[in-house]
C-alpha cells in the first residue's frame, strides 16, 4: 500500500510540474491588445468592439485536427500561409486569421490572430504581420505542423 501511495504522489508532482509549467509560460502580446485572461488578448477598434483577436492555446491533437482541417459543412476553409503558417476563414463566426505552431521549452502552443469580418478573403496581411510581431516579441518561430 506504501508503495502504492509514493508512485501515486511522484506522478501527481510530475503533473504538477507540467501544468504549472503551462500555467506560468508568459506571452507578451502587442501593446495595443487587451489581456483579457486564459491566454486571450484583444484589440479593440474604436468604438470598443473586438477587431482582433489573440489566442495562445495548448497544443493538443485534437484542437490541431480542428484548426487545420477544412470543414465545408461549417464554412472553415484552411490554407498554408508563409514561414509554417497557416491562414483560415471561418464563415460561420465571421472572422479569418493566421495561426501557427510554436514550441517553448518543449511545450507546444498554437497562436491564433483572427480578425473579425471576412471582408476579402484573400488578404491576410494584418494577422500574418501581428503574428510575426508575437513572434519577434517572444523571440519565438512556427516550427513545422506536426
Amino acid at each position: 500500500m506504501f508503495k502504492k501511495i509514493v508512485i501515486f504522489f511522484m506522478l501527481s508532482l510530475m503533473f504538477i510540474g507540467v501544468a504549472s509549467a503551462v500555467e506560468n509560460t508568459n506571452f507578451t502580446a502587442p501593446d495595443d491588445f487587451e489581456d483579457v485572461g486564459d491566454g486571450v488578448y484583444v484589440l479593440y477598434d474604436s468604438l470598443k468592439n473586438p477587431d482582433l483577436i489573440l489566442s495562445v492555446v495548448s497544443y493538443t491533437e485534437h484542437d490541431a485536427d480542428d484548426y487545420i482541417t477544412n470543414d465545408t459543412e461549417n464554412n472553415y476553409t484552411v490554407f498554408k500561409g508563409e514561414n509554417n503558417t497557416y491562414n483560415f476563414v471561418d464563415g460561420s463566426t465571421g472572422e479569418k486569421g493566421t495561426f501557427e505552431l510554436i514550441e517553448v521549452d518543449g511545450v507546444k502552443f498554437i497562436v491564433d490572430f483572427a480578425k473579425r469580418g471576412i471582408g476579402d478573403e484573400t488578404d491576410f496581411n494584418e494577422t500574418f504581420n501581428r503574428l510575426m510581431e508575437f513572434n519577434q516579441l517572444n523571440s519565438v518561430n512556427a516550427t513545422k505542423w506536426v
